[in-house]
């Protein structure tokens, strides 16, 4: 009878685990630091460096330098503070974009714009902006500017503009396209001709993100193209995905969607597979230029968990991967998908800012996730609009709808 019941208590568990999203809550570990709230919302974007973080609320630019007070910084021409989409910190410059009003670069206590009316950007919807380290991305490039018509980059100490009208994906490496080297061809690649680079990844850019020896781009068509110094490799996936976020890493790419968070791995390399392990992985097509060989760029792409939110922000930056996620409803593609997942047939997506412990050891095990949880049970009010994460003071930044909350271990 004893041993009836435990098996009972013992399946209910399980049954109760797999419906919180097949990852075990854990307790948080992160606090709210002083009163609370800090910045009102909507907070609409935001970013850091160092000691440096800054924040766009509808009431402007705020900047807080290390344990000084927010200062709301004045930026001259913009008009519609609720344009702003994206911010970027590097060495103390801030780049803050717009969708309507380009690119402001606050550099020394001065600001400078670009548009494309006066060089610099393809168009002034800009939706996306990644800073290019020292040991990252591609040599001689210190930023990626993505916006509704193309790419533009500051390299070489001038602004280039990448259109697919024009000079593309291929123009980035420097190289003419055509393959070279040992030639194999993975399965669902195949190789490109010269120009049809265009035809394969195009704007709007709505994500950017550079890691070792590369950047990658995202769309709002289900479409990556993945440029290195010498090659370049689209991939289009059969979902119907838009991307809202990137995080590039050693051999695994994170993509936040409007459908939920996907784990790109390398084939080969990155070793395991999220969970849940029945399911499998996202179809795509891929298309690659410059090179003959496919390996380098073999990603296998795959739904983490149960929850298609919109991933609202994301950040891999340490050991853990952080992801903001605003529910909404799921997409037919997305019901059809998962008509045999347990879970998604009794849940809705789940608003929740959660940290991802040590997420890289459970997929190479090919187990559920450890997670904890920032939200309302933390004291964090409102619907997540962004989020960044400092690894120098062990700090973290969560933005909602209704503000801005700092958090510390």
């Amino acid at each position: 009878m004893f041993r009836s019941f435990f098996c009972f208590i013992l399946s209910l568990t399980l049954f109760l685990a797999l419906l919180s999203g097949c990852a075990t809550p854990l307790p948080s570990t992160y606090g709210i630091t002083g009163p609370g709230r800090v910045l009102n919302g909507p907070v609409l974007a935001l970013a850091g460096a160092d000691d440096l973080v800054v924040a766009v609320n509808r009431d402007g630019l705020f900047i807080k330098d290390g344990d000084g007070p927010w200062v709301n910084q004045e930026v001259p021409g913009i008009r519609k503070w609720s344009r702003v989409t994206s911010l970027a910190v590097d060495k103390g410059v801030i780049y803050l974009g717009s969708d309507g009003e380009g690119l402001h670069i606050f550099s020394e206590g001065t600001w400078e714009v670009k548009t494309s009316r006066y060089g610099g950007l393809p168009d002034d919807g800009v939706l996306s902006i990644a800073v290019d380290g020292s040991e990252e991305g591609l040599p001689g490039t210190i930023l990626w500017v993505g916006t509704r018509k193309g790419v533009a980059a500051y390299r070489g100490g001038k602004w280039v503009v990448y259109r697919p009208e024009g000079d593309w994906l291929v123009a980035m490496t420097g190289k003419s396209g055509s393959g070279a080297g040992k030639v194999y061809v993975g399965p669902g690649f195949k190789l490109g001709i010269m120009g049809d680079d265009s035809n394969r990844f195009r704007p709007p850019v709505s994500a950017i993100s550079v890691g070792p020896d590369r950047v990658v781009f995202g769309n709002r068509n289900s479409g990556l193209a993945i440029v290195s110094e010498s090659a370049v490799a689209t991939f289009t996936l059969r979902e119907n995905l838009k991307f809202t976020h990137l995080a590039v890493g050693g051999d695994v790419i994170w993509a936040g969607t409007d459908t939920g968070l996907l784990w790109g791995g390398l084939k080969g390399r990155a070793a395991g597979k999220p969970w849940p392990t029945n399911r499998t992985y996202m179809g795509w097509s891929g298309t690659l230029f410059g090179s003959r060989d496919t390996s380098d760029f073999e990603y296998r792409w795959k739904l983490v968990g149960y929850n298609t939110a919109t991933v609202m922000g994301l950040d891999n930056s340490g050991l853990d991967v952080w992801v903001s996620y605003r529910g909404g409803k799921q997409t037919s593609g997305q019901q059809k998908q998962s008509t045999n997942d347990p879970e998604q047939s009794t849940m809705d997506p789940i608003t929740d800012t959660r940290r991802y412990v040590n997420i890289d050891e459970y997929i190479a095990r090919k187990q559920s996730g450890r997670y904890e949880s920032y939200g309302l049970g933390t004291g964090i009010k409102g619907n997540p609009s962004t989020l960044y994460v400092s690894q120098d003071n062990n700090k973290v930044w969560i933005g909602t709808t209704v503000g801005l909350w700092e958090l510390e271990q």
